[in-house]
């Protein structure tokens, strides 16, 4: 059974090719930008480093004495700051100075075993009183024949091919025992026992050095070479 209003198939294809030929194109939506949250997420988790200017093959520091040392001309400012902090942490009374007392203070804190004897060795090594200037003077002199930061960046970046800042530990092993004054296995092994690794993405990844951290850990304080000269001029 019929009913007299039904409409036939061939007039409701009619309406539609009508209706649809009677509307726009509609517009195709637009690209959606990535937030700079998403950007910031991504440079966390895929990091890039811009890799220092090369400035030649890389030079051994040149051995200094007393004389040439000038602390105002030839300390980075940045690691002239943490000597100080570091200073702080052992002026454990606060009184401007470090004497025995901090010193056994800190040690014990630390829960280091230290006898007088080696204090009162420690106290010989420095001007008396130990003040925060005597302090830097020190402990500046001391790390100074080091290279500075930048270079050792620099050294380091050349075996980051693409600007990750890491290197993979077995490579760095086998270049400090295969190349140049070779190191043994023990003494390789020793120098990279307290390099900071970076968090892998995986369990598959290898073990890789954060060598911009470890740079950081064992550089010295000195500027660089032609910086000083510079600020010189």
């Amino acid at each position: 059974m019929t009913s007299e209003h039904a409409i036939s198939y061939e007039d409701l294809e009619k309406r539609r090719q009508k209706v649809a030929a009677s509307r726009k194109p509609s517009a195709p939506p637009p690209l959606e930008t990535e937030s700079e949250a998403m950007q910031a997420i991504h440079e966390i988790f895929n990091p890039t480093l811009k890799l220092p200017v090369s400035t030649g093959p890389y030079r051994p520091p040149e051995e200094m004495s007393s004389e040439d040392f000038n602390a105002e001309r030839d300390l980075d400012i940045r690691k002239l700051a943490e000597l100080k902090e570091v200073f702080l942490l052992f002026d454990t009374d606060c009184d401007g100075l470090i004497s025995k007392e901090d010193l056994r203070f800190t040690f014990g804190a630390l829960g280091c075993e230290h006898d007088e004897e080696l204090l009162e060795e420690m106290l010989k090594e420095a001007k008396d009183p130990l003040d925060v200037n005597a302090f830097v003077e020190l402990m500046s002199f001391r790390t100074v024949e080091l290279d500075p930061e930048d270079v050792l960046l620099e050294a380091w970046s050349k075996w980051d091919l693409y600007g990750t800042g890491k290197i993979e530990e077995k490579r760095m092993f086998e270049e400090l025992t295969s190349y140049g004054d070779r190191l043994s296995d023990a003494e390789a092994k020793a120098a990279l026992k307290h390099a900071p690794l970076a968090k892998p993405k995986n369990l598959e990844d290898p073990p890789m050095i954060d060598y911009i951290g470890f740079c950081h850990l064992l550089c010295g304080v000195r500027k660089r070479k032609e910086v000083a000269e510079n600020g010189n001029n």
